[in-house]
């Protein structure tokens, strides 16, 4: 066989799975990033071309790891295939050496290192500066669209901003209240009118008001606080550490290798060897599918019937060994353990050694394996334990005969009540998704591995630590993994009884397309109800846990979402109350103050201070005490007075502050819907909250609306095979996310109504998926 003859086959068989699982490799992880790019949309007020700006430079830290894999996945799965196929065989035997097979895999791993060692060389450190940068300037700059009315935003440093209501035609506010902190030092502002001046960098930012009133007081002295009324006022917010932000110099992932290469010998040890670190990591990484291309050529042909689901598993497990292997070697190299350039090129070394042991045996057409298989002493270790789980199987033997034929009689009762052809449509449907689910399941811990393994090796994290984490993140991934395995499976199922010829063997028994996928069809809208059942009881703990566990993994304190951290809050008549802290179990509170106050008139009443308050269940009454009280409504000028304790008959009782501080993924639907009537009456706007509570309904229904959209777009694809149905799937999953979350920022920003914002997406795939359904030829 002529050798450009032999590479078009091999580029042909390796191109498509490589463009395939790099599609998946980078949708599996961009999966966990939509919900931060939408929280970054909604809090942030980002526009569109932030978010694009954002996933350019997130992009090249997952490119580099998911090239060299999707390489390895691809090269693996192609020659597996050609080996299950005994295409390996027949090269062979025409003379073909491994060294012609491994030839045109080397010219295209060569050219996935080039454009590797492009993204680690440069891309990846200007994508991480850059991301710094848009972060602090994102996270410090406070947009005048970012003010809502009638929320309290405390974006701004020591800073509390409220504002009643926004001029629609003008964009000024009306009825402002600003609350600053310092040193103990309190001022509060009260102004009819305001808005917010923003110098043309962003990095001045001053707060305009007309007609208003200043309150200041001192924790030390609060008797000689005062009370003033100004016109116009300017207060410039402090943002003084965005600009210390951009003055912190560079960290070694943030150079490039030029700067790391001119940086080598400056600063302390500790830093030369964080930048030699960085640099033989960058150098390394890009020879990765050089050794990659040689072991999944030679693994790859190793096995007479291995297949592509061998070649998936194997690559599995040569990926997540070297991934391992090299951030352990940076880790000590780090730690000063081994030296600087072993640590970066000890992976690819160990590597290298075994696949050149691999090439060695498989030019010799005897595997390495196979000789250490071949010795005397395994063999009769083998058979040994073959004999002992024979001895083991036979106790079992007869309870698990008991349980078959119990087992088999449910069968035949089952078989008897459904057609043979729903069987067998449910089987072939449970063929494709369950390997598929298993696939992106493991993608994604892989990649999740990948991201903390620095924090688990940095912070001594043991590995039952780890291992927990990863399984209460089991829910989290089944909500988010299912419905798109269950696309891919769908297209895949029925795009290849479409290429086998098996419909139209259908057809012609008078079973119509519709009837093949009633089975397929109610066993998504089941899943669909499972995904309702784990999103409601399981995943709100399962989050509340796996959290905790990440931020023990990442050295972070453990956060509780059952604190009550909203330490501002509106109550009846006009009352504002500030808090440092609230136990909700005995009802007591610390460091109250009490304001009631007019913002729209900017007047301020009174104001009560306590150092304790406690609520008194048999009076029904407030207990203030060791406090003081500041009336401004007299007309003999302002009374100030001090005492040990007072009863005060406030209207709002302790359920009243009982709001939990927790995320809407943490929450199930009714807790969710009683979070939102809390912060309704409290004064907050809840748009956001709406949509995420209509949301929990509307995305268990994505199982069944992904299945609908899935058989009329496999008859749409023609003969093409499984390979474009999977290619398929993943488009129109990133396609189906990506309007989710532009749909949730819409509803979130009060564009569309919360219920639309939810459901959108799903209205408009399901009309599709039965528009096209309709166009199919039954």
């Amino acid at each position: 066989m002529k050798s450009p003859r032999l590479n078009r086959i091999f580029y042909r068989e390796i191109a498509g799975p490589c463009l395939i699982a790099l599609l998946i490799l980078t949708f599996v992880v961009f999966t966990r990033e939509f919900g931060r790019l939408a929280e970054m949309l909604i809090r942030r007020n980002a526009d569109g071309m932030t978010v694009v700006q954002i996933v350019l430079f997130i992009l090249p830290s997952v490119l580099i790891f998911s090239i060299p894999f999707a390489f390895l996945i691809g090269t693996l799965i192609g020659f597996s295939r050609l080996s299950g196929d005994s295409e390996i065989i027949a090269m062979r035997a025409s003379g073909v050496s491994v060294w012609q097979m491994l030839k045109p895999v080397l010219k295209v791993a060569a050219v996935v290192a080039l454009i590797t060692a492009a993204f680690t060389f440069s891309l990846l450190p200007r994508g991480n500066w850059s991301l710094r940068l848009l972060s602090h300037e994102l996270g410090f700059k406070p947009l005048q669209s970012e003010i809502k009315p009638r929320v309290f935003n405390e974006q701004i440093p020591n800073t509390i901003l409220y504002v009643e209501d926004v001029d629609l035609r003008t964009s000024r506010w009306k009825g402002v209240f600003v609350h600053t902190s310092s040193n103990g030092e309190k001022r509060t502002i009260l102004a009819s009118r305001g808005d917010l001046i923003t110098s043309e960098d962003g990095r001045r930012v001053q707060l305009h008001l007309e007609d208003g009133t200043v309150y200041d007081t001192r924790e030390a002295t609060p008797e000689r606080d005062s009370l003033t009324r100004f016109g116009t006022q300017d207060v410039l917010l402090p943002l003084a550490e965005m600009e210390t932000a951009f003055a912190k110099p560079k960290r070694p992932k943030d150079r490039t290798l030029l700067e790391l290469w001119r940086d080598r010998n400056r600063g302390s040890i500790a830093d030369r060897r964080a930048n030699g670190v960085e640099m033989y990591g960058r150098i390394s990484l890009p020879l990765a599918p050089l050794v990659f291309g040689i072991l999944a050529v030679t693994l790859g042909i190793s096995r007479a019937k291995s297949g592509r689901g061998y070649g998936f598993i194997v690559s599995i497990v040569v990926a997540f060994s070297y991934f391992v292997m090299f951030d352990m070697g940076r880790s000590l190299a780090a730690g000063g353990v081994i030296p600087v350039w072993l640590g970066g090129w000890g992976a690819d070394l160990v590597l290298a050694g075994f696949s050149g042991l691999s090439f060695y045996s498989a030019s010799r057409e005897r595997l390495l394996l196979d000789r250490v298989i071949d010795n005397r002493l395994l063999s009769m270790f083998a058979r040994g334990c073959a004999r002992l789980f024979s001895k083991a199987g036979g106790l079992f033997r007869g309870l698990v005969r008991s349980i078959g034929n119990r087992f088999w009689d449910v069968c035949t009762v089952c078989v008897q009540l459904t057609r043979v052809v729903d069987l067998y449509m449910l089987r072939n449907f449970l063929y494709y998704l369950v390997p598929t689910l298993f696939i992106c399941t493991s993608l994604f811990y892989l990649f999740t591995f990948f991201e903390l393994m620095d924090d688990i090796f940095r912070n001594n994290i043991a590995y039952r630590t780890v291992f927990v984490y990863f399984l209460f993140l089991i829910p989290q991934i089944l909500i988010l993994l299912v419905p798109i395995s269950i696309l891919i499976a769908t297209l895949v199922t029925f795009g290849v009884l479409d290429k086998t010829s098996q419909v139209v063997a259908f057809k012609s028994c008078g079973i119509s397309i519709y009837r093949i996928a009633v089975p397929v069809v109610l066993l998504s809208a089941m899943m669909g109800g499972g995904l309702f059942v784990l999103q409601e009881y399981v995943t709100p703990y399962a989050n509340q846990k796996q959290d905790s566990l990440r931020n023990v993994i990442k050295g972070r304190p453990a956060q509780t979402y059952y604190q009550l951290g909203r330490n501002w809050i509106f109550g009846e008549d006009n009352r504002l109350y500030n808090y440092r802290h609230f136990d909700s179990q005995n009802h007591v509170f610390a460091d109250v103050s009490v304001y009631d106050l007019d913002i729209s008139e900017n007047r301020l009443n009174w104001h009560l201070y306590a150092k304790r308050v406690r609520w008194e269940q048999g009076t029904g009454n407030w207990i203030f005490s060791q406090g003081w009280r500041r009336d401004f409504s007299g007309g003999n000028g302002p009374n100030y007075e001090t005492f040990n304790q007072k009863y005060f008959d406030f209207p709002e009782r302790p359920s009243y502050f009982e709001q939990e501080v927790k995320e809407s993924s943490k929450m199930t639907y009714g807790e969710l819907k009683e979070y939102i009537r809390g912060l309704q009456r409290a004064g907050f706007e809840v748009d956001q909250l709406r949509t995420e509570l209509y949301r929990k309904l509307s995305f268990p229904v994505v199982s069944l609306i992904m299945t609908v959209l899935g058989i009329p777009f496999s008859f749409s694809m023609g003969r093409k095979g499984a390979l474009y149905g999977i290619a398929a799937g993943v488009v129109i999953g990133i396609f189906y996310w990506g309007m989710f979350g532009a749909f949730e920022v819409m509803g979130a920003n009060g564009l569309l109504a919360p219920v639309l914002a939810a459901w959108g997406p799903n209205i408009l795939f399901s009309a599709a998926g039965l528009l096209m359904l309709s166009w199919v030829k039954t």
